[in-house]
């Protein structure tokens, strides 16, 4: 299996150097990968070989997070940042509008994206995401949630996030070079990244988007795991939230169907792109 595991090129904002990189040619709009709290752009790249067989393909590394510098100030690290630096980014990058693939926090982002920067989408795939709360409803669990991250310093050592139900699907499935760099990336994630952004993800500090979504025309498809509550339970009226919006639900997937139900995955995207290519 053919894996991209690096990030050749650089874009600077403020305080931050940000690595990214681009794949493929073709007439068709760029398709752009926007990964989600605590990944990287390597969260894709077992499917960027066949995605930029005939179009142009973009990732980018948050600040904070993968091949992208890290601050270690809790301040620079927002949402309203990381959309901004997908604006700036994006501005200077592309020619036209994008088909805008975000992924969980990712996904917020390119919903923020798109409302803000209509010209520059062309349409929008949604994954495991929500235009509501990102918080658990469970009292107990988020409380438990909440205090780790409200315990992180600029110390914490970073790789050791707590285990998830997919763990042991993504072993199965991806394949070990693949594996060992996320280790690597992981740990280089910046702790006050994940401290300022897990609180406002997690801890329910981010406002609702959900009365926006009928401003969104471009077309939408909502991809979520069967497994991946709250997100799945979201993601219809997500889908019906906007002018032209799918769902698709992935049997028996958790959070990240990209790499634990791959095929299912590739062909959701590639039904989105053949929806949106005429």
């Amino acid at each position: 299996m053919s894996v991209v595991t690096e990030l050749t090129k650089t874009f600077d904002v403020e305080r931050f150097t940000l690595a990214w990189d681009e794949w493929g040619s073709g007439d068709a709009p760029p398709l752009v990968l926007i990964h989600g709290f605590s990944g990287s752009a390597h969260d894709f790249a077992l499917h960027i070989p066949a995605l930029a067989e005939h179009r142009r393909v973009l990732a980018i590394d948050h600040r904070g997070h993968g091949r992208s510098s890290n601050s270690l100030d809790e301040e620079t690290y927002t949402v309203d940042h990381i959309v901004d630096d997908v604006i700036d980014w994006l501005s200077h990058t592309v020619d036209g509008p994008v088909d805008l693939l975000g992924h969980s926090m990712g996904g917020r982002v390119a919903l923020r994206f798109a409302l803000a920067r209509r010209d520059l989408v062309h349409s929008l795939i949604l994954m495991d995401t929500t235009a509501w709360s990102f918080a658990i409803e469970d009292p107990a669990v988020a409380e438990m949630i909440n205090g780790f991250f409200s315990s992180i310093t600029a110390e914490t050592p970073m790789g050791n996030m707590p285990a998830g139900p997919e763990d042991e699907l993504i072993d199965a499935a991806a394949p070990a070079d693949w594996r060992e760099r996320k280790a690597e990336l992981a740990a280089a994630f910046d702790p006050m990244a994940c401290r300022a952004l897990g609180l406002a993800l997690f801890g329910d500090r981010l406002q609702p988007v959900d009365h926006l979504l009928g401003d969104i025309d471009a077309p939408v498809t909502v991809i979520a795991g069967e497994h991946d509550h709250p997100y799945v339970d979201h993601a219809q009226n997500l889908a019906d939230g906007v002018a032209d919006g799918e769902c698709v639900i992935i049997d028996g997937a958790y959070h990240s169907p990209q790499l634990t139900h791959q095929a299912e995955w590739l062909a959701a995207v590639d039904r989105h792109l053949a929806r949106v290519s005429g």
